[in-house]
């Protein structure tokens, strides 16, 4: 027999709805100041990371004129290898603090970017070439360690009752970042690039601001690399003089990561062994989870592989010269805004649901930009993409920390990020030759065939929710047993 709630009931149960959606925002005010600290320094540090990202396949291919299959396959080793020193690095330097890991962290990701953004001054090409990948895997290091911390530090910094919001929170200032960094790319990037084109003589009352930029570089691109620099340098300074010891030590839940590594008496052999046969490891369900979303997570490397290139050659001059402000703005904006909202409104939706229908929201829109280069679809695009990852991507996080045992968050950080590592590191090598062959430099628009390569990437992202649905029974019997979680 139905039951019908009355409408004072139905009033009392939205008005609760109400107050419990504002509280989960309200209770991040009481969190240790040391929570937000952690958020502000992910903030810079991730604008640095992805205003160099990118424009990485542009400075590789025609500041560096390395062409378009090397600047590709270099890219997605750079983001390969970020991943798979999460895994290793990152796990290990967990260890020693979150203070000290977060601060060394940000130090070598300084000098790292600075031999990066010297690289096109190197005289010689294999000393350019080596220059160019030697900061590149300094940058890895750095971010490596400092994204799993900075997760490993939220569940720190706060209780049962805010985790979601925390990672949330997490999540949405990493994109904040890219939406200020992307702002400011597209202010730097073609105002350096008109100085230059009218012999640093400034058309326009702000781009005498740029002037020391041009003046000390030969392209918009590598004053943006210059300016990411300065944005690295200036979060370690900011981190090292407000993360004190003091504020580091007001924890919620203390993690034990550091007190297992001075307790730990093993070989290092053993301690590898151990990694590999503990933990998620021996979790099938949660394998097949995590990799399952490796085809859908491909559309985020285009982000960097295709889009900038994409937009560069395919659209008019007007729309090129904001590329930042589409690949930038729409996606981090609206992560920014919807995360926090959809992981208030949804934390007690199965996981495994939430990654279903945002999987198939984020890969669908891609045929959108099947028919050809048009401004309204390709917003549309992104506009749809981002909120399918507001129902998915911060959910997906919230997991993988919150099922690690005390002392191993980065180890179940660091696994649940293989799937990214992956779709980074195969991605590009086919997205330059793809690139070349439907979307070829200094070729008309018209005479492009864009349509085939969003079908071939359409397709291949949509392999994600149609097997997380045929594969629902089995995964989800697992998953329900998991902290944290909801029973379906």
């Amino acid at each position: 027999m139905r039951s019908f709630l009355t409408e004072g009931q139905q009033a009392d149960s939205l008005s609760g709805q109400v107050r419990a959606f504002l509280r989960s925002f309200g209770d991040l005010l009481r969190l240790p100041r040391a929570f937000w600290y952690i958020n502000v320094a992910f903030l810079l540090d991730n604008m640095a990371y992805f205003g160099m990202l990118t424009l990485m396949t542009t400075y590789l291919s025609t500041d560096m004129a390395w062409g378009d299959k090397p600047a590709a396959i270099t890219v997605s080793l750079f983001t390969g290898f970020v991943t798979l020193f999460m895994l290793g690095v990152g796990s290990y330097a967990e260890g020693f603090g979150l203070r000290r890991a977060l601060l060394f962290a940000l130090f070598i990701s300084v000098a790292g970017r600075a031999l990066y953004s010297y690289g096109y001054e190197v005289p010689g090409a294999l000393n350019a070439i080596l220059a160019v990948f030697g900061g590149l895997m300094i940058v890895a290091v750095g971010a490596g360690i400092s994204q799993p911390v900075c997760y490993s530090g939220i569940k720190q910094y706060t209780d049962e009752k805010t985790n979601a919001m925390g990672y949330g929170l997490l999540y949405a200032f990493m994109n904040l970042g890219m939406v200020i960094v992307g702002a400011l790319s597209a202010w730097v990037r073609p105002g350096v690039d008109r100085l230059l084109a009218t012999d640093l003589t400034p058309d326009r009352p702000l781009d005498s601001l740029l002037l020391p930029l041009a003046q000390a570089t030969e392209s918009g691109v590598q004053a943006v690399n210059w300016v990411c620099t300065g944005i690295s340098a200036f979060a370690f300074v900011w981190f090292g003089l407000f993360m004190t010891r003091r504020a580091e030590a007001a924890k919620i839940r203390p993690d034990t990561a550091q007190e297992n590594r001075q307790r730990n008496t093993a070989s290092i052999p053993r301690r590898m062994i151990s990694y590999f046969t503990e933990g998620p490891f021996t979790n099938a369900r949660f394998l097949f989870f995590i990799f399952m979303l490796l085809p859908v997570r491909t559309l985020f490397a285009h982000q960097w592989l295709t889009f900038p290139q994409y937009i560069l050659r395919a659209y008019p001059q007007a729309v090129a010269n904001r590329m930042e402000w589409i690949v930038e703005w729409i996606n981090p904006l609206i992560i920014f805004i919807g995360v926090p909202i959809a992981t208030a409104l949804t934390r007690h939706v199965h996981v495994y649901r939430a990654m279903m229908i945002g999987t198939l929201v984020s890969a669908a829109p891609t045929f959108l930009l099947v028919p050809g280069p048009h401004l309204g679809l390709l917003i549309a695009y992104f506009v749809i993409f981002s909120i399918g990852e507001c129902l998915w991507s911060a959910r997906f996080y919230e997991y993988a920390s919150e099922i690690a045992p005390p002392g191993r968050i980065a180890q179940y950080m660091g696994l649940a990020t293989v799937p990214w590592f992956l779709a980074k590191t195969t991605t590009g090598l086919y997205s330059g030759a793809v690139l070349e062959k439907f979307c070829p430099q200094n070729v008309p628009a018209e005479q492009m065939q864009t349509q085939w390569m969003w079908t071939l990437y359409g397709s291949i992202a949509l392999a994600t929710p149609i097997g997380l649905w045929l594969g629902r029974r089995w995964a989800m019997k697992d998953l329900q047993t998991g902290p944290r979680v909801p029973s379906a």
